[in-house]
């Protein structure tokens, strides 16, 4: 009889004869260079059989050689040996059985081992260029990142490179053992690395060397001009992205993301426009094992064996990555709102923006006779501002703004509350390095560090200790020369000016080239961020005061005619107080994101619930902004997150007494009922919600905490129910605990009307009626519903390859992933590509590019079969073999599933066994000894033993991609469903042995008794054990107050109506309808009534 090509090939050509074959010099003990990874001294053992290579751990027999040396299938292979070989045989024939070769322990072993003992070399020879390419070139340069990592990790790494050396095996097993995560992390690392990607750290280390070039280029007369400028129009970004704006766009107004532009202001950034790089806060989250402490007496609470209990407790690590904004003259589209006017000229409005200033200084200002060389001065011992008397407006208001600045930044009396305490980041080998600076007693700044856990981890995954040090560069802040205050001082005028058009001319600034000279970075820098900060900070209070002096005096702040002299009396039809809304995506930093103002209530909450939960700029809310010419006109927030903070309010005497205050809280939290309400008796009362639009949350106070029972919105069947114990929490908590709870999404929560609760309870007392008479006219199972066999897992569940057809993509190597899922598989190091509506990629650099686009992203399906995420999501299957099995049993269509045997020592002398040796030995083959590893539909064939040997030719030579199991080999056992039968066949040593009994011929048989509760009762009807309450007595029950289960009740109705009892509808009609307000029992995982 003709071979089949794989066994013509296998008995007729050995490993070491094809090497040579095609080119591999191989010595006389077998050994060779290989031919896949860089060998220079030879590493591959070939013999008969199969090759070794003990450098990279490639191994296989003749055909896996030639199909890697060639990039071939294993069938295309295997037609190349035949044919370079000579050899004849049939296509067709089927291959005879032959004993499967398997990697030993020591094999395994042994892969292992190369494979850390490569990774850690890698990292060691880059660790030394590190250290040489990256060490400081003086004692006062900052340390580069991988120097510092360099001179902690090269000394260990040695370590480990000599314990894989010298070691016993035991102790290279247990170190692979603990550490097969790390080495896996480190091998994608080394990757990225050879590819030449930089890190968002290394980009933002390029940015911010950029700015202190700049800063060191910045105090020439020119370009410090240009500079304020720039920062007047953006007084509330910090010095860094300041700078960053100056240098790339110093003529940008007003800039804003990609997204925002398009959402918000219905802008397009126009094709080919670079956008302006600056740095942005990209705080994540991290789970942490802590312990649990009592909290009366702050010690470790310890459970019943005496062990220390733990919590799991989310912390936020603060980063920061760059992204790009672009200004508005790089958009097109809906024209932008009109700004109102600023000040020109000759100060329209002279008077009122004088006494803007007034109410913004923190002393009083007079004018005063002076020498012709003064302008005015700020007297800390008399705490008062002397202006000079018969100077122009624009020189008056310059000088003012000027002492005002003095008056703020350097006043004597204020430098003893000057911040002294900082965070560092401390190493393994001593480095430090600030982390966060400006605490004002040493305790805030240890609690900072304790809630950090006394930690940090980087974006290069390195662990850092913190540590609190007095910081004494506090102290210096304090000592500052005259020539330093003036440039703050008249920086600040300037910039204020500025915003305001208030041209004051540059002539004082000829000696802020001499006054830089010599000076460090830091002080620059320092200067820098205090006229940053001063210059925002009095910006806002000039035009707060400004806008409420002109509603005093009935002045049109944007009217253009000349200056009044005196103030007007305020007419009798001047506007009445009013009071606005405005919603923030950041409620503490309202420049973070998205901010919103002058907005109606229905705006508000239409806003705040478009903005999305997952941005990580902060926490969205809803405030007011009074306008009623008072102090009280600055924003206050009312919601915040989830929580309408009454109390704060409350406490304040001027909103307390304030109608319209009053008036919005209570709006706003009529209009949001789902909030959380700190302060107000609300929380304690009956509420229905509706979660999702899927799922109705009725929830009442009782007397241990909180009763509750959830509906389906669709149907309005009772879902589940119970009792939550914890009476310590707020209504809303409350709610929040169940949908955690019960896997319930929180975000998408709506208030419902009470009056549904009745239309509830009413449905769901028809369906208990239905159910239980279904219940007393079967004694049967219900027929199992079909489930899904195991299917190709997709990196993202909720895009699918027709949704990206229909999206107009149609290449079939890509995979669709949603922007979530591309940013969290870009983060793991995998490729992730923008793919368009005309059948176009792109790959993705930056994470912002994510962000940016609009429609579907792709990953190539071989990477993502090579990557640690689909191995994850394939091995999952095995924690649900019992579903598994039953829904390849239950299936309609033909089907197989393979099994192997449990990978234990116990199972060690079945393993690639034949029957015949187990017979030898006394053993049987064991459904428990066996994990069910794949199911997949079957392929038409003509019997199942057919279908056995076409399966065992594909799990040998192509199996498939969401296979990741041993080959199939003697031991295996495949069951194959046809025609509705279903056998079962042992691979032996030769062919294949049918083996009855191996799987429940009655899977409904073998479900119940995984949950029966009396196991001499295997009749069909579960849990119908010695326990036999009567109607009447269920019936006593439940008028008592007490639980009863809905099965027990159709127990007791169907061995009554064999008695020729009532009907279990009878009864059920007799009973009363359940009141409105029910207490719901214990949840359960049965259904009780």
């Amino acid at each position: 009889m003709a071979e089949n090509v794989f066994e013509a090939v296998k008995q007729s050509v050995s490993t070491r004869e094809a090497a040579e074959f095609y080119g591999i010099e191989v010595k006389r003990n077998g050994m060779a260079c290989c031919p896949f990874h860089d060998d220079k001294n030879p590493s591959m053992k070939l013999n008969k059989e199969y090759f070794y290579c003990f450098g990279c751990g490639a191994t296989g027999d003749v055909i896996d050689l030639t199909a890697r040396l060639y990039n071939l299938s294993p069938k295309e292979a295997a037609e190349k040996l035949a044919q370079d070989f000579g050899m004849i045989y049939d296509s067709q024939a089927p291959p005879r059985r032959k004993y499967v070769r398997q990697k030993t322990e020591a094999q395994l072993f042994w892969e292992d081992r190369q494979r850390c003992y490569r990774v850690l070399s890698d990292y060691y020879y880059l660790l030394k260029k590190w250290e040489a390419d990256n060490s400081p070139r003086t004692p006062e340069e900052e340390p580069h990142p991988r120097f510092v990592e360099a001179i902690q990790k090269k000394t260990y790494v040695e370590y480990l490179l000599d314990l894989f050396l010298y070691e016993s095996e035991e102790e290279q097993k247990a170190w692979i053992a603990d550490h097969t995560a790390e080495i896996i992390h480190l091998e994608r690392r080394l990757k990225i690395m050879a590819e030449n990607k930089p890190t968002n750290r290394e980009r933002l280390r390029e940015i911010t060397d950029g700015i202190e070039q700049g800063i060191k280029e910045l105090f020439e007369s020119e370009k410090y001009m240009r500079y304020l400028s720039v920062m007047s129009r953006f007084h509330r970004y910090s010095v860094n992205n300041t700078m960053l704006i100056y240098m790339q766009k110093p003529d940008a107004t007003l800039v804003a993301g990609y997204n925002k532009w398009k959402d918000q202001f219905e802008r397009h950034v126009k094709k080919g426009e670079h956008g302006i790089t600056i740095i942005a806060p990209t705080p994540y989250k991290k789970k942490i094992e802590e312990q649990k402490l009592d909290p009366d007496t702050k010690a470790p609470i310890l459970d019943q064996d005496g062990k220390i209990v733990t919590e799991e407790k989310e912390i936020e690590i603060p980063m920061f990555r760059p992204v790009k904004v672009f200004d508005v003259s790089q958009t097109d589209g809906k024209p932008l709102p009109e700004l109102a006017s600023s000040l020109s000229g000759n100060v329209p409005n002279y008077e009122a923006f004088m006494e803007a200033l007034r109410r913004s200084a923190p002393v009083p200002i007079t004018f005063e006779a002076m020498a012709a060389d003064m302008d005015g001065y700020f007297s800390a011992d008399h705490q008062k501002i002397a202006i000079r008397q018969g100077m122009s407006e624009v020189q008056t208001v310059s000088a003012a703004v000027h002492e005002i600045a003095h008056s703020k930044l350097h006043d004597p009396k204020k430098y003893e509350v000057l911040p002294s305490w900082k965070v560092v980041l401390e190493s393994e080998g001593g480095t430090k390095h600030d982390f966060k600076l400006d605490f004002a007693t040493e305790r805030e700044a240890e609690q900072f560090a304790s809630d950090m856990d006394w930690r940090y981890v980087d974006e290069n995954q390195f662990e850092w200790r913190l540590a609190v040090e007095e910081d004494p560069t506090a102290e210096k802040q304090a000592i500052k020369n005259r020539h330093t205050e003036e440039v703050e001082a008249e920086s600040i005028s300037y910039a204020v000016c500025k915003y305001f058009g208030i041209e004051t001319g540059e002539n004082s600034f000829g000696y802020i080239a001499s006054w830089s000279q010599g000076k460090e970075l830091k002080e620059l820098r320092a200067s820098l961020e205090t006229i940053n900060k001063t210059s925002g900070t009095l910006i806002s209070d000039i035009e707060r005061h400004y806008k409420e002096i002109c509603k005093e005096r009935g002045i049109d702040p944007n009217a253009k005619a000349e200056p009044e002299t005196a103030p007007i009396e305020q007419p009798a039809d001047a506007p009445k107080d009013t009071l606005t809304y405005y919603a923030a995506e950041c409620m503490e930093f309202p420049n973070l994101g998205e901010y919103h103002d002058n907005l109606s209530l229905e705006e508000a909450i239409r806003i705040y619930q478009e903005i999305p939960a997952e941005r990580m700029n902060g926490i969205k809310g809803i405030g007011f902004e009074l306008k009623d010419g008072s102090d009280y006109e600055e924003p206050f927030p009312i919601l915040t997150g989830q929580t309408i903070d009454l109390d704060t309010i409350q406490a304040i005497d001027y909103y307390r007494d304030n109608p319209l205050v009053q008036k919005a809280v209570k709006d706003l939290a009529e209009a949001m009922p789902e909030m959380e309400v700190l302060g107000a008796d609300d929380n304690q009362q009956e509420a229905l919600f509706l979660i999702d639009d899927a799922t109705y949350l009725h929830i009442q106070p009782c007397d241990s905490g909180w009763d509750y029972t959830l509906y389906d919105a669709a149907s309005m069947k009772e879902m589940d129910g119970g009792q939550l114990d914890m009476p310590e929490l707020s209504r809303m908590k409350a709610v929040f605990q169940i949908c955690d709870d019960n896997d319930l999404d929180s975000t998408s929560l709506r208030h419902a009307s009470l009056s549904m609760i009745e239309t509830l309870q009413e449905a769901a007392y028809q369906q208990m009626q239905a159910e239980a008479s279904q219940m007393a006219t079967s004694s049967q199972l219900p027929e199992a519903q079909e489930q899904a066999l195991d299917e190709y897992p997709m990196p993202d569940e909720q895009v699918s390859t027709p949704d990206m057809l229909k999206y107009g993509y149609s290449y079939d190597g890509m995979l669709p992933v949603t922007r979530e899922r591309a940013l969290e598989l870009d983060a793991a190091g995998l490729t992730v590509y923008v793919l368009h509506e005309d059948n176009t990629e792109s790959m993705v650099f930056d994470p912002q590019e994510i962000m940016e686009h609009g429609g579907l992203f792709g990953v190539d399906r071989e990477e993502w079969e090579k990557s640690p995420q689909f191995h994850e999501k394939v091995m999952e299957r095995q924690e649900h073999q019992q579903e598994r099995e039953q829904a390849f049993l239950s299936q309609n269509r033909d089907c197989f599933a393979i099994y192997q045997v449990k990978h234990t020592d116990e199972l060690r002398d079945i393993r690639y066994e034949g029957m015949d040796w187990l017979r030898s030995i006394g053993q049987t083959v064991k459904r428990e000894n066996y994990d069910l590893v794949y199911t997949a539909p079957l392929e038409p064939c003509k019997s199942p033993q057919v279908a056995a040997e076409q399966l065992y030719n594909q799990f040998n030579n192509d199996h498939p991609a969401d296979y990741h199991h041993p080959s199939m080999s003697v031991s295996d056992i495949v069951a194959i469903r046809q025609d509705g039968k279903v056998s079962c066949h042992y691979c032996d040593s030769v062919g294949f042995t049918q083996i009855p009994g191996f799987l429940p011929q009655n899977p409904l048989k073998n479900a119940e008794m995984t949950v029966e509760d009396d196991y001499g009762m295997i009749d069909g009807i579960i849990n119908n054990g010695t326990k036999e309450p009567t109607v009447a007595e269920l019936e006593q029950q439940a008028r008592s107050g007490q639980p009863i289960f809905l099965m027990d009740l159709a127990d007791a109705v169907h061995r009554e109506e064999r008695e020729k009892k009532k009907s279990v509808v009878d009864q059920l009609k007799s009973q009363p309808k359940a009141e409105h307000k029910k207490t719901a029992p214990k949840k359960s995982a049965e259904r009780e009534i």
